[in-house]
């Protein structure tokens, strides 16, 4: 029985991508580097700021990783908040679930990003627990940040279920032994179930 949904951010409560992309290029611009094109970005949007960072900068030293890593957080390069959408009915869908499960997030973002989105921002109440980047060592697909996720919210994993829009998110909840959903376009066979519908999220997960 599903106690507990719990949901990725980019991707799924937000549609980040173009607000990604404007900051990551504006980010390797103030840093020095050669900033993405947008088909190069789309190949690596679902990675962490960090793992982000050194796959476009090249850049091996943690020392150096994290010189640029502190410009993205403490956003000397400024986000564009104002690119950022959430899905068509989300408070009416968060606010629906919040009366039948826990609520909570896992997200690879930065911690004082989660909620960057005033819209999101809206909804922060209704997620009783919030892992980002920095609380835990490893990240997905690893299934740390999940399983610490089960454990504040007092739920065992196999009574959760996660919605995520990556590979990595379907390989983080099978190796933490949660449900899942893939909310994409797209469709995968190792997934408990798929939707591109964020309003179909509640009937769907009424049948896990």
């Amino acid at each position: 029985m599903i106690k507990a949904v719990i949901f990725d951010v980019d991707g799924v409560l937000l549609d980040s991508f173009e607000a990604n992309l404007k900051f990551f290029q504006d980010l390797m611009t103030y840093s020095g580097f050669r900033p993405p094109t947008a088909e190069e970005y789309s190949q690596l949007f679902h990675l962490s700021v960090w793992d982000l960072i050194k796959e476009l900068t090249g850049l091996s030293l943690e020392s150096d990783i994290k010189k640029i890593w502190d410009l993205a957080d403490n956003r000397t390069v400024r986000y564009p908040v104002e690119l950022l959408k959430t899905p068509d009915n989300i408070e009416a869908v968060i606010l629906g679930l919040g009366k039948d499960y826990l609520l909570g997030v896992v997200t690879s973002r930065i911690g004082n990003s989660v909620y960057e989105a005033p819209e999101l921002a809206k909804l922060e109440p209704h997620f009783l627990v919030t892992i980002s980047y920095e609380d835990t060592i490893n990240h997905k697909p690893h299934p740390e940040p999940l399983l610490l996720a089960a454990q504040k919210l007092g739920v065992e994993p196999g009574e959760a279920v996660y919605i995520g829009d990556a590979e990595n998110d379907v390989k983080a909840a099978r190796a933490a032994g949660m449900k899942v959903i893939f909310y994409s376009q797209e469709t995968t066979k190792d997934a408990d179930a798929c939707t591109s519908s964020f309003a179909s999220l509640p009937e769907l997960i009424k049948t896990l």
